[in-house]
């Protein structure tokens, strides 16, 4: 299985849906079920926050809502042409809708994989260096201090960081990458570097490096942001990652 076609069947596993729909032209429903968390290829997040999900791979849009919303969802996008679907005007009724249930609507956010023909090796640049390794590098680091890549929630979600990388200067950590395992096949990569060393090319160092790693276990790498941060998109995109999908979704306030 490639992994264009490991997003499309976990998208379609967490959106109870056939991997078709996104393929497939136009917005489809789909109501979401109980027990989908059950699927080996779901990812391991809350899905009592999953009330209403909204995700496409560029074809086909998914919209899946529980039972609860699965009527409004349905008068508000089905027939809507696809282009329109992550509209502000779509996405801020939804947000005020779900907002009346104690629910927040978050993104959209794009989604970036790496495979082993994309993948680009990228090195510290000079003055730096870098360790690769597991969790354990991690140990004794702040996580607020780096929010974007070490998340201690993470773990207690069952989503456990598997890969850790982080770059050295002068001894001293300037930036951290992690890899939590988000579904059995499935890692997800974050980073963050100290903003006195940004825009040195660390970032796309230690995506790169961190994406070696969880591609050597044999799992698939991504990589999500808002769609405003260019930053962070061009990092990894200079690593080797292209955009896969882009989704929004409602989580507990």
């Amino acid at each position: 299985m490639t992994a264009a076609e490991l997003i499309t069947a976990t998208l379609a596993a967490e959106s109870c849906c056939d991997p078709a729909a996104f393929l497939t032209e136009g917005v489809h429903i789909s109501e979401l079920t109980a027990d989908r968390a059950s699927n080996p290829l779901v990812r391991r997040f809350p899905t009592p926050d999953d009330i209403l999900t909204i995700a496409s791979t560029g074809t086909g849009v998914v919209v899946a809502a529980t039972p609860q919303f699965i009527a409004w969802a349905t008068e508000i996008f089905h027939g809507m042409d696809a282009d329109d679907a992550f509209s502000p005007d779509i996405l801020g009724a939804a947000a005020l809708h779900v907002n009346a249930y104690s629910l927040r609507l978050n993104g959209p956010y794009a989604y970036n994989v790496v495979s082993e023909q994309s993948w680009v090796d990228r090195s510290a640049p000079s003055g730096y260096a870098l360790e690769i390794g597991g969790a354990e590098l991690l140990q004794g680091l702040n996580p607020a201090d780096w929010q974007n890549a070490i998340a201690p929630h993470r773990a207690e979600q069952g989503r456990h960081d598997a890969v850790a990388a982080v770059a050295l200067h002068a001894d001293e950590v300037v930036g951290v990458a992690a890899a939590s395992a988000d579904a059995d096949a499935l890692w997800q990569i974050g980073v963050d570097v100290h903003p006195s060393h940004r825009n040195r090319g660390i970032a796309t160092a230690l995506t790169s490096q961190a994406a070696r790693a969880v591609l050597d276990a044999g799992k698939v790498p991504y990589y999500g942001t808002s769609i405003n941060n260019i930053a962070s998109r061009r990092a990894a995109h200079s690593a080797g990652f292209y955009p896969c999908w882009v989704s929004a979704f409602t989580t507990a306030k």
